[in-house]
């Protein structure tokens, strides 16, 4: 995982999810996913990535039959990363505070009642898993 100063920019993280989705993966794979929502040019997604490997984010092998391409991979899963984002994010912006994150999403955002729903049974299932007397972490 990469450390405190190896945090994945916005920009990385863009290549990190065709790379979590795609893997493993060339260079020019990433480029025809990347360019259908950017403009990116093939030697800034090659800096991308080496700044991934550097972080110890991707890593990668050559391929057996052409030494010019190389098959790039995750090094850290996208759920293990995920999680320790909403954890920083948390800190960071709430104190670590879950009630009052939720809180300040459930009153700026407009909720389907299909999401409402869905929050209420996670919210529900949570209940259930902690017991009537206990919290369980």
């Amino acid at each position: 995982m990469p450390g405190k100063d190896h945090l994945i920019t916005p920009s990385e993280l863009i290549v990190m999810k065709v790379i979590w989705k795609e893997q493993p993966c060339t260079a020019s794979n990433i480029v025809e996913h990347i360019s259908k929502q950017s403009d990116w040019h093939f030697r800034t997604i090659k800096t991308l990535l080496r700044n991934l490997v550097a972080k110890q984010a991707v890593g990668f092998h050559v391929d057996v039959h052409d030494s010019r391409v190389y098959h790039y991979y995750a090094l850290i899963q996208e759920e293990d990363y995920l999680k320790q984002e909403r954890e920083q994010f948390l800190k960071l912006y709430y104190d670590g505070s879950m009630s009052t994150l939720l809180t300040g999403f459930l009153k700026d955002s407009s909720m389907t009642p299909e999401e409402v729903q869905q929050l209420r049974s996670l919210l529900n299932r949570r209940m259930g898993e902690q017991g009537e007397g206990g919290n369980t972490k």
